[in-house]
């Protein structure tokens, strides 16, 4: 745990449940300032950012000794998930939002299925071997990135090399339930050029993904269901010249997945292919005024469904997201920044199943954006930002969003407030069976007050109250005719808090505490009674982390959750687990790492019907040479 010695006007806008310095750019007079890439194209200093932002670096994901992302998320004040089983199907919400109003950019590319029942991207395979630093940025971002960003964006930044010479980092790791895990990177830099190569391989061989304990008949479901994935990822950048950058990214995974009913087995299976690939170049004028970003990018993935009801070669779901934008900004930390840009998108997908036939769609959108940052007395920051998307089923809608920063030496008081819109998905409008052509655009707005704290002595605290709104929602309607589908009705309401906090009391003691309230209700009919919808309303992590010695560490974490009743089949109840983590570096090259999850064997659902982990225990060992 990294003490601060900082005030905030050099403080990160980072959840204090991650306490780590953020990184840090070098401006022309070689001063450095932290960044946030993620909330605004105007400004990426920490004590400008008017958003929540919550950021994990590299060593958070060490210390809580995380293989899946999703995992650590559900450590971050606001957030939620629905699974922490390895694999599995997975929602992540933002302040209560679905799974599909969340943007997910890995190093600048836009993930997005479109052949998903809503242009949305699935964490379930997503491993942390290759990242550097995750930005969890809360609340409407339409504005900036568009349809899928009506509760969030999660922007990933995966390792580059920085040092001259050739590095090799590894980790492999076994434990409970035939569990295997392993990867490596090779990072190089020469002169003006630099790359990474990431290689990654997971499985496990169960237990049974239906939980006994719900199953019907109870006690039934006893199959073991495994769970395997091998992938790789990449960068390479070149330094054209003191102005001008280039580089080209990618990642490919491959994955199967042994399903079950939610109360029962099933001889199911799917296999999951992924990729995304991105060519970018980046312009910076010498006197740092003036920037200019040019990305082309694809995300594509390839599901395929075996079972009974399957056809013999599977189901298969296919969708590709084509994007090019390009991103400007003018005016540095002068008392007027401007910033804008546009993108062009397109849609495909193509579904074959045994149930709907066959259809392909697509669609195409255009948007444009502008961003305005205001500093008219010291300290003071507003930002304005507008956006217009043409999109060429619904036409043209617009968004906009504004912030205000306020730093008072070790205290940031903040603000935000926007719109945004959600665009239906391709199943949604044509699939034969459940589609409904006459969906329109979802729209919502919502905002936030807080502050951020950050004290010399090592305490920080981040604090923040949260509302939304949202009207014509897209909802499955069983009573449409002849097996039911997609509908537009009702109106959601949410509101809530969001506290985080560390201490360093002493130089071998360190304190982590994250509190999530979320109040989410729906109004079906319209008719101005709302009900609550059933998800969770409070979350929380609390960490006490102790370095005994160098090179030492040892964590307790306990996580809690309230029940969801919000899910399929029936509701889970509320839970606290318990884990214990320590590792003991046995030089500066070679680690060794251990855990024991769920300490007390505690029997529990995160989502109703699957069965999660009992008592397990995991060691491993990085090195890094």
């Amino acid at each position: 745990m990294v003490k601060y010695g900082i005030s905030l006007l050099a403080l990160s806008a980072a959840s204090p449940v991650f306490a780590q310095a953020p990184e840090q750019i070098s401006d022309l007079s070689g001063n450095s300032t932290p960044i946030i890439v993620t909330a605004s194209r105007v400004t990426s200093e920490a004590r400008e950012i008017g958003s929540a932002v919550s950021i994990i670096t590299r060593a958070d994901i060490q210390r809580n000794q995380i293989i899946f992302l999703k995992d650590i998320l559900q450590d971050a004040p606001g957030v939620q998930t629905t699974a922490d089983r390895p694999g599995q199907l997975t929602s992540v919400r933002i302040r209560g939002s679905n799974n599909n109003e969340i943007l997910w950019l890995i190093d600048g590319i836009e993930l997005g299925d479109p052949s998903a029942i809503s242009t949305q991207f699935q964490a379930d395979h997503l491993t942390s071997r290759d990242i550097d630093r995750v930005e969890i940025l809360r609340g409407n971002q339409s504005s900036l990135y568009g349809s899928d960003a009506v509760g969030g964006v999660i922007n990933i930044i995966t390792q580059r090399a920085t040092e001259e010479g050739l590095q090799v980092n590894a980790e492999a790791e076994a434990g409970s339930y035939g569990m295997r895990s392993g990867g490596a990177s090779l990072l190089g830099k020469s002169g003006a050029l630099d790359f990474r190569l990431t290689a990654t391989g997971y499985r496990h061989d169960g237990p049974s993904l239906a939980d006994p304990r719900t199953a019907s008949p109870a006690g039934s479901a006893t199959e073991k269901d495994e769970y395997r994935r091998y992938g790789f990822s990449g960068r390479v950048g070149y330094q054209a010249t003191d102005t001008l950058s280039l580089q080209a990214i990618g990642y490919w995974f491959d994955a199967f997945s042994d399903l079950d009913n939610t109360t029962s087995d099933s001889d199911d299976t799917a296999r999951t292919r992924d990729y995304a690939a991105a060519g970018q170049a980046s312009y910076k004028s010498v006197d740092g005024q003036f920037t200019a970003d040019l990305t082309a990018s694809r995300y594509a993935a390839r599901r395929r469904y075996f079972g009974t009801w399957n056809r013999a070669e599977g189901d298969l779901f296919r969708g590709t997201k084509d994007e090019l934008t390009l991103a400007l900004a003018y005016g540095g930390t002068g008392p007027i920044s401007l910033a804008a840009g546009g993108n062009y998108e397109r849609e495909k997908t193509t579904q074959i199943t045994s149930f709907s036939g066959a259809f392909p769609a697509r669609v195409n959108t255009r948007s444009a954006y502008a961003e305005i940052a205001l500093r008219p007395v010291a300290g003071l920051t507003l930002t304005g930002a507008a956006r217009v998307d043409d999109n060429s089923r619904f036409g043209t809608f617009d968004t906009y969003r504004g912030t205000l920063a306020y730093a008072l030496g070790a205290l940031k008081l903040r603000a935000s407030y926007g719109t945004g819109a959600k665009a239906p998905g391709l199943y949604q409008l044509f699939d034969p069976t459940y589609g409904n052509p006459n969906l329109q655009v979802e729209t919502s707005r919502g905002g936030d007050v807080g502050f951020d704290l950050a004290l010399a002595e090592g305490l920080t605290a981040q604090v923040s109250y949260f509302f939304t709104r949202k009207t014509n929602e897209i909802n499955f309607d069983g009573s449409r005719p002849p097996f039911g589908g997609y509908g537009q009705f009702g109106r959601t309401r949410a509101e809530g808090i969001e506290v985080g906090v560390t201490a360093q009391p002493l130089p071998w003691l360190g304190l982590s505490q994250t509190y999530g309230y979320t109040d989410h209700e729906l109004d079906s009919d319209m008719d101005g009674t709302y009900v609550n919808s059933g998800r969770p309303r409070y979350t929380g992590t609390t960490s006490v982390i102790l370095t005994p010695a160098e090179r030492a560490s040892m964590t307790a974490r306990i996580r809690y959750h309230d029940g969801d009743s919000s899910g399929f089949g029936g509701a889970t109840e509320a839970y606290t687990v318990v884990d214990l983590l320590a590792s003991y570096g046995i030089t500066d090259r070679v680690e060794l790492y251990g855990r024991v999850i769920n300490l007390f064997d505690k029997w529990y659902q995160v989502s109703y019907g699957t069965q999660t982990l009992g008592l397990s225990a995991y060691g491993g060992v990085r090195l890094s040479f």
